[in-house]
């Protein structure tokens, strides 16, 4: 197992050089800094964290908090962190959690292993009892906002509002809307979005109704059969999730229902998913790992600059056409 002393041999540098490197990159000169990690890549060199935190007073890790992973939706964002954490030569520690007492004993974890900094996905834990635990840690909130803290967030009513908007400018009266957990803020704020353009138009005959559920494909799929049986002469679907989306095509293939022709559909979409259902579907597209690469780059800067950062983020949404939509 290659040492500190081999990468400093064979960069021809001294191990205070290749400590440099680890902690403090930007501190060293760039060929220098080049010449050591590409020593560190081709010894296949691991760090000992441990070790350095008893020198440096830090412990080279980046804590990140994230909801169940369980769907795999959150492993483009893993991805884009773990990359720009390991270019910076510090570890990623990623712990899951599931509603406020696991996300506290996740965090209380994190705080354990002395994280140098925070990146946090949390649903149900409080700015102020987040930055209160952190004390001076630096931290960032990934689509939330609150004040007083670093956050990357993203206005979902807003994204909502646009996508059903899209719908009622085409000509569509008679509208479903199959939207995610009634105990999730995201979700409720998206579905209030949605029902906030219909009032906001004020058209004459026009007909809502929604279901909530989760945000999987089953549930797409149960609740797209389900209201198009009870409500045949709607028009067109919202969807406030791809892989709902994704399931309720598979109920309208099932009853021989064509889109767009028979009915337009538009939905959220969070990792271009619904570039490849057919047809296209038209899309608001929520960019969830755009976010989280925002959020690394600013618990880094944090902690090369040694100070937190309390300046947030929003990240705009995008409508993206599709072929899915059809004017009346």
């Amino acid at each position: 197992m290659a040492t500190i002393v081999d990468v400093a041999r064979l960069a021809n540098v001294s191990r205070v050089t290749v400590t440099r490197v680890l902690n403090e990159p930007e501190k060293v000169k760039p060929t220098t800094r080049a010449r050591v990690q590409k020593a560190i890549k081709e010894l296949s060199y691991t760090p000992n964290f441990s070790a350095r935190s008893l020198v440096s007073k830090r412990s080279g890790i980046v804590g990140m908090l994230i909801p169940d992973n369980e769907s795999g939706f959150f492993g483009s964002v893993m991805s884009v962190v773990h990359k720009a954490v390991n270019e910076s030569g510090r570890m990623l520690v990623v712990l899951e959690a599931q509603g406020i007492e696991e996300e506290r004993k996740a965090l209380n974890k994190l705080l354990d292993l002395n994280c140098d900094g925070l990146l946090l996905y949390s649903r149900y834990l409080s700015g102020v009892e987040i930055a209160d635990k952190a004390q001076q840690r630096p931290f960032v909130l990934i689509d939330r906002h609150e004040e007083n803290c670093c956050c990357v967030y993203f206005d979902h009513f807003i994204s909502s509002y646009v996508l059903a908007k899209s719908v009622l400018d085409a000509g569509h009266r008679h509208i479903g809307i199959i939207a995610g957990p009634n105990d999730r803020r995201n979700a409720i704020v998206r579905l209030e979005g949605a029902l906030q353009a219909v009032e906001d138009a004020a058209l004459p005959d026009t007909q809502v109704v929604s279901r909530q559920g989760n945000y999987g494909q089953k549930f797409g799929e149960t609740a797209t059969e389900e209201i198009l049986s009870q409500h045949p002469h709607l028009t067109a679907l919202v969807y406030l999730g791809e892989r709902m989306c994704a399931g309720g095509l598979k109920a309208i293939r099932a009853n021989n229902i064509s889109v767009p022709n028979d009915l337009s559909v538009v939905s959220f979409d969070s990792f271009n998913l619904t570039e490849y259902l057919v047809p296209h579907i038209n899309n608001v597209v929520f960019p969830i790992a755009q976010m989280a690469e925002l959020a690394a780059e600013k618990i880094l800067i944090a902690l090369k600059n040694k100070t937190p950062d309390l300046h947030s983020v929003e990240v705009k949404h995008q409508v993206i056409g599709g072929n899915s939509l059809l004017n009346r």
